[in-house]
C-alpha cells in the first residue's frame, strides 16, 4: 500500500483567506456606521436643530430692540458672528415663566431648551426655554447639538461661552 503525503490547503491559502475575511469584515462595519450615521443626518429633527443652531448667530429679526424681535438671533451682525450679550438678557427676561417663548422665536415647530453657559462657570448656566431635567410631556426624540461662541459686553470686553441646544419632538 502506497500512501500519498498530500497537503489540502498551503500556508498562503490560508493566510490570504484570514486577510480577505479581516478585509471584508472591516469593509461591512464601516459601511454600516456610514449608513447610520447618514440615517441622523436625514432626520428631520437633526436637519432643524442644525438650522436653529446655525440662526442663533445671526442677528434677530426685524431689529436688535427686545420689544420687536420675532425671529431670535442673538449675532451683532450678518458678518459679525459674535454674541450680543443685551440679547442675551433680552431673552432670559423674556422666557423666564414661559418655555415656548423661545422655540417661537426660534421658528421652529419642536419645543425647545437653550443652555449658555460661560466656559470659566458652567456650573451656572443661563436656561432659556424648558428645564432640561425635566423635558416636555410626550417627548419621543431629542436631538441636542453644541455651539461655541464669543459674547460681547457693552463694554468691549468678551469671553467664551457654551450653547447647547436640544430639541425636543412630541409623540
Amino acid at each position: 500500500m502506497k500512501f500519498f503525503k498530500g497537503q489540502y490547503f498551503s500556508f498562503d491559502a490560508i493566510i490570504a483567506a484570514v486577510i480577505f475575511v479581516l478585509a471584508l469584515v472591516a469593509l461591512l462595519s464601516y459601511w454600516h456606521s456610514v449608513r447610520s450615521f447618514l440615517d441622523y443626518q436625514n432626520d428631520p429633527i437633526s436637519k432643524e436643530a442644525i438650522r436653529v443652531s446655525n440662526l442663533l448667530f445671526a442677528p434677530p429679526s426685524p431689529s436688535p430692540n427686545c420689544a420687536d424681535i420675532q425671529q431670535l438671533g442673538f449675532g451683532l451682525s450678518w458678518s459679525d458672528r459674535r454674541v450680543n450679550s443685551s440679547l442675551l438678557n433680552c431673552a432670559m427676561v423674556n422666557s423666564l415663566g414661559n418655555p415656548d417663548w423661545l422655540y417661537q422665536n426660534l421658528s421652529t415647530p419642536y419645543k425647545a431648551t437653550l443652555e449658555i453657559a460661560n466656559v470659566t462657570d458652567v456650573h451656572n448656566p443661563i436656561i432659556l426655554g424648558y428645564d432640561p431635567s425635566t423635558p416636555p410631556v410626550d417627548t419621543i426624540h431629542v436631538v441636542k447639538i453644541r455651539r461655541l461662541g464669543t459674547v460681547v459686553n457693552p463694554d468691549g470686553s468678551t469671553y467664551m461661552v457654551t450653547f447647547d441646544l436640544s430639541l425636543y419632538k412630541e409623540g
